[in-house]
């Protein structure tokens, strides 16, 4: 067994920062073999055209595979050369012989290495819609089982009036499903090749066979390729790449907050929620009576991971055409940000669907002791106000009794009998009646059912257009 860089190839904690699937996307073997597939679509290309020779054509191509120019035959050229594509240059011409002064006649090393980065995104991406759409399906089914789940809505971690769980997930579902909106919609913008030459202006293409020849050879490369054809040189631009970083990060913090509130759910004085949790799992080495709700908490850990990825991305200026300052950048955050994201996504869809949903203790702590029923207080400010017309009025005077019921550990509804400007106004009946706050969550079943539908309706409209290789739409890469 080979030493593996942590944690992201670990065997021990790989897939807390990530997942198989993706870590597939961004191996080393699927970097080259983008790379190869960008070179071969440029021949093919320029033999379709008829500025390659077919014969020329079929000696290079039946040599550019992963199988002949292999990781270890560019590395070793590397070592010697430092550059990145002049190694992979002197590489294949080892390999491939005379033909091979043929390859590679007016390209740059960017409209290569951006070209190819693309299609490992596009794959990503694809995993990414799956992933989401996979959440939002669960958040959907989840709020409609729970659209009369009544519970304690909370601000800043206290009691303020009840809502419905079925209602916080209806909410997560369309925050979620926005995010994948602005993803899907940011395609256009990234899901591009580039064959624009080392200045941008595709000079050697341009002076060997004509500027009209040389667009079109970009033209096809891209539609070979299944990218967009861009509109001027790419070269100078990273702000395409932000938008991809900063919709992961975007993404990744409204998981950490949904992770985060599920970790407050299931404090033991709460007890609301419960995550899944395998008979055999452990969660202290030394208590053994813990059960730590620790995906969810690092759903947030890998939230503040994205986050700086996308700033140190966003703070990328380059000078003039282009400089390597972006490569160190887009090499780690792009990658990274994709590992992270994928496994938050797991992470969120297994909490989601997996966890026990409490809906008992939810009711029970709808009039928890340490609250003395104050989460009444808007229900009896209505209630004042229907009867004398002074909202005001009724929520000064209740702000006070809700100070005297703290102070004094006295019910809520005795400290309003007891007031002098309240007693009378409300009998304890009323009052009684009004304290029962299962009965009081306005819209929220509406609102579940409204929202749920509309997020389904989307999501059938996602899943029709998701790309699929066999129409060519943004081919997969080959893991190599």
């Amino acid at each position: 067994m080979t030493d593996a860089l942590m944690p992201f190839s670990s065997l021990l904690m790989g897939d807390m920062v990530g997942t198989p699937e993706m870590r597939a996307v961004w191996s080393e073997a699927n970097t080259l073999a983008a790379w190869i597939r960008v070179q071969r679509a440029i021949v093919e290309a320029q033999t379709n055209l008829g500025q390659l020779e077919p014969s020329t054509a079929t000696d290079i191509l039946a040599k550019l595979t992963p199988q002949d120019l292999t990781l270890e035959k560019i590395a070793a050229k590397k070592r010697s050369h430092g550059h990145l594509m002049v190694s992979f240059l002197k590489a294949f011409r080892e390999i491939c012989g005379e033909q091979a002064e043929h390859f590679y006649v007016g390209p740059t090393t960017q409209d290569v290495l951006d070209t190819a980065l693309v299609l490992q995104i596009a794959q990503a991406h694809d995993i990414i819609v799956g992933q989401t759409a996979e959440l939002v399906d669960a958040l959907c089914a989840r709020a409609i089982e729970h659209q009369e789940t009544v519970m304690m809505g909370r601000s800043h971690q206290q009691h303020t009036v009840p809502t419905t769980f079925g209602l916080i997930l209806a909410t997560w579902a369309g925050e979620i499903a926005d995010h994948q909106e602005r993803a899907l919609e940011s395609e256009k913008r990234w899901l591009l090749g580039c064959l624009s030459g080392i200045s941008g202006a595709q000079h050697s293409l341009a002076e060997l066979w004509g500027a009209d020849a040389a667009l079109e050879l970009q033209t096809q490369l891209c539609q070979r390729l299944g990218l967009g054809v861009p509109l001027a040189d790419l070269h100078p631009r990273i702000d395409r790449f932000v938008e991809v970083v900063s919709n992961l990060a975007e993404l990744t913090s409204s998981l950490g907050k949904i992770g985060m509130n599920l970790v407050a759910l299931q404090r033991s004085e709460v007890g609301e929620v419960e995550a899944p949790y395998r008979t055999e799992e452990f969660s202290s080495s030394t208590s053994p009576n813990k059960v730590n709700p620790e995906p969810c908490e690092h759903m947030e850990g890998l939230a503040k991971l994205v986050r700086g990825l996308a700033t140190a991305i966003l703070e990328v200026q380059m000078l003039d055409n282009r400089d390597a300052t972006r490569m160190p950048v887009e090499m780690v955050a792009i990658p990274l940000s994709y590992l992270m994201a994928s496994r938050a996504l797991v992470t969120a869809v297994a909490n989601i669907r997996g966890m026990t949903v409490h809906a008992d203790v939810m009711r029970r702590n709808l009039a928890h002791p340490n609250v003395l029923g104050q989460a009444a207080g808007e229900r009896v400010m209505i209630a004042l106000y229907r009867k004398t017309g002074r909202r005001d009025w009724a929520h000064t005077a209740l702000h006070r009794c809700a100070r005297r019921s703290r102070e004094e550990t006295m019910p809520f509804i005795d400290a309003i009998l007891a007031d002098h400007e309240l007693a009378g106004v409300l009998s304890r009946e009323e009052l009684e009646a009004l304290g029962d706050l299962a009965s009081y969550t306005g819209t929220a079943s509406q609102q579940t059912l409204h929202a749920v539908a509309h997020i389904r309706k989307r999501l059938g409209e996602w899943t029709s257009r998701r790309r699929s290789p066999e129409e060519d739409d943004a081919p997969a890469v080959a893991a190599g």
